[in-house]
C-alpha cells in the first residue's frame, strides 16, 4: 500500500510538471545535493521479456529534455519497426522534477544485480543506467527481485514519458 501511494504520488508530480509550458530557454539546473548538479543527467531503461517477448526502452536526457521510448518484439535485428515509439521534449519543470526525484530516491547505492527469479519466464528483466555528474551507475534486476527504489524509478521515468507524449511533446 506504501509503494503504491508513493509511485501515485511522484505520477501526480510529474503529470503536474509536464503541464506547465515555458516558450523561455531551460531552466538553470538547482544542485541536487553535495554530488553535484543534473547538467549532463541522463536515464536510459530497457525492459525485455514478459509472456508477450517484448523489448521496451526509455530515454531521457535532462540537458536538452529530450526523451525517446520504443517498443518492440524480441526478435534481434530481424524485427520490423518497432510497435509503439515516441521522442520528443519534455518542459523544463517535467524534466527537473523527473531528475530531482530520481535523484532523491539515492540510485548510485543500489546494487549492480539483483539476479532473477527463478523459473519465472514471463517476468521482464530490466538494466537501468543513471547518469549524474559524470558518474554512472547501471542496475540490473527483473520483477521479482527489483527494489523498491529502482521500481519508483521504473515507474516515474514511465509516467513523465507517457505524460509529455499526451501534452503533444512528442
Amino acid at each position: 500500500m506504501r509503494t503504491s501511494f508513493v509511485v501515485f504520488a511522484v505520477a501526480a508530480i510529474t503529470a503536474g510538471a509536464c503541464t506547465h509550458s515555458s516558450s523561455g530557454p531551460a531552466a538553470p539546473s538547482r544542485p541536487v545535493d553535495s554530488f553535484g548538479t543534473l547538467n549532463g543527467a541522463h536515464i536510459e531503461l530497457t525492459a525485455e521479456g514478459g509472456i508477450a517477448a517484448l523489448s521496451t526502452s526509455w530515454r531521457a536526457n535532462h540537458d536538452d529534455r529530450s526523451f525517446v521510448y520504443a517498443r518492440r518484439h524480441v526478435c534481434g535485428t530481424s524485427c520490423p519497426a518497432p510497435m509503439d515509439s515516441a521522442s520528443g521534449a519534455f518542459t523544463p519543470a517535467a524534466a527537473d522534477s523527473l531528475f530531482s526525484v530520481v535523484w532523491s530516491l539515492a540510485p548510485m547505492n543500489l546494487h549492480d544485480d539483483y539476479g532473477t527469479t527463478h523459473n519465472a519466464a514471463d517476468m521482464f528483466q530490466y538494466t537501468l543506467r543513471i547518469t549524474f555528474d559524470g558518474a554512472t551507475k547501471t542496475v540490473r534486476a527483473d520483477d521479482g527481485t527489483m527494489p523498491d527504489a529502482m521500481r519508483q524509478i521504473v515507474v516515474i521515468l514511465g509516467a513523465t514519458i507517457d505524460s509529455a507524449r499526451a501534452h503533444g511533446k512528442t
